[in-house]
Formats: C-alpha cells, structure tokens, sequence
C-alpha cells in the first residue's frame, strides 16, 4: 500500500508544471485594457503560472511599493517615476527595461460641444473644466504640464484645471461629459466610447512604458520572464493590438 500510495505521489508530482508560480504585477492604469490581454497569452505560454494585475497612477503604485505591499513586477509611464523607484530601492535597476511607447493626445467628449482643436483653443472662455492627471503623481498629467508649459499656457490655464487620480479617471470624466476637454493617451481615447480626440500634444519624446523586477519580489525569475514576454515578438503584438508601440532596440 506504502509503496502504491508513493507511486501515486510520483505520478501527481510529475504532471504538475515544473514553474508554477503566481506573481503580482503593479501598472500604470493606461495599461488595463492590454496587459490584461498580455495575461492570457503569457499564461497560456507558462502552464500552471499565474498573473495578479493591479492597475493605478505610476506615482500611486510607487507609494503602495513603499508600504511593502505585494508586487513582483512595476510597469510605469515614464522612466521619471521609474528612476525614483530604484533610488529608492523598490525595484532591481539591473532588470529596467523599456516594454512599450505611447502619444499624448488632447481628447473631448463625443460632439466637442466646446469646440476645442488645439491647445491655444483652451484659453477660449467656452472651455470651463479641462481635465488632467495630478502631475504630481500621474505621468501623464507630467507629460501635459510639460507640454503647456512650453506654449506658456500652464499658468494661464489653472482655474480651468481639474485634477484627476489617473488617467482612466480623466477618460472616463470625458465620456461622461464632465469636463470640456483632457489630456488622456492615445491608446485611452482609441479604447473609450464617446470621446474623440481634438488634436495630438507635441512632447519632445514619446511616452515611454518602463518595466522592472521589484526589490521583494517573490518570485524575481518569473517575474523577470514577464518583463522579457513584454518585450518579445508575441507582447509586442498584443501591446500593438491596443496602440502601443514597441520599444526601441535594447
């Protein structure tokens, strides 16, 4: 009997995968829609392994990694809030790579009713609320200070500003109707219903997606075969499927 019942063991133990693991992911809210997509296929590809994504602002998602909170892989917007995520310790600088590009566009409700087309036409005084993303911890809403601040419209525009803690906040106050305008990805305009997009923002350089193995991570090995499956043909074309566009040559 001791020697079935081990037998049977064996036989249990041999048609279980050899990798299995679980790993959390932590990414920038811009991303929901695609790495969910990226989930299945990596999945499908490691039997047996499994993914935990948690979506919010890249500067939101660094605070949580500084709680201790459960993460194996951050994904940010931009190398900003990456780059302060390894002078901090919370990820493993060696692991930092580049997995996806992306366009920052000036988005308004389906109709335009305040009949936005640039960023200039936001000074107009039937433009009242334009929604942006905290720069103080959203990429994105970084990425349009930036961009406002070099038409000198920054200052200009304060009271019209609407703060938001995320993109995806921003996109979904668009579609709502709340907001005249808002600075949202083009990949969040291309995905949202009842939003178009006015015009794109000149940025002296795309936005940039950044992946990294973080410094707890349990599982530091799968982890860092998600950030390669990112980066590989088969992520690429998952990540493409949403509007990202590849990386450049590492």
């Amino acid at each position: 009997m001791k020697r079935l019942f081990a037998a049977l063991l064996l036989v249990l133990a041999a048609s279980l995968p050899a990798s299995a693991g679980s790993i959390t992911v932590f990414a920038a809210a811009s991303l929901t829609n695609a790495l969910a997509d990226c989930k299945t296929g990596f999945e499908a590809a490691h039997p047996g392994d499994t993914l935990a994504l948690e979506f919010a602002a890249s500067g939101t998602l660094l605070e949580r990694l500084g709680t201790g909170a459960p993460c194996d892989v951050f994904v940010s917007a931009d190398p900003e809030t990456m780059t302060l995520a390894v002078d901090r310790r919370r990820v493993d600088g060696a692991t930092r790579r580049v997995v996806a590009l992306n366009d920052l566009v000036l988005a308004v409700p389906a109709g335009n009713p305040a009949k936005v087309d640039n960023l200039d036409s936001l000074s107009r005084g039937g433009v009242r609320r334009i929604g942006v993303g905290n720069p103080e911890s959203v990429p994105a809403g970084r990425y349009a200070k930036r961009a406002l601040q070099q038409k000198a419209l920054w200052f200009a525009l304060t009271s019209k500003l609407v703060y938001y803690p995320s993109v995806r906040h921003v996109l979904a106050a668009l579609a709502k109707g709340e907001i005249d305008a808002g600075f949202v990805y083009a990949t969040d305009a291309a995905a949202g219903r009842a939003v178009a997009v006015a015009a794109p923002v000149p940025l002296p350089s795309p936005v940039t997606y950044v992946a990294a193995v973080a410094a707890k991570a349990a599982d530091p090995k799968m982890a860092a075969a998600f950030i390669n499956y990112l980066a590989s043909p088969e992520g690429v074309a998952t990540l493409g499927r949403y509007g990202f566009a590849p990386p450049p040559q590492q």
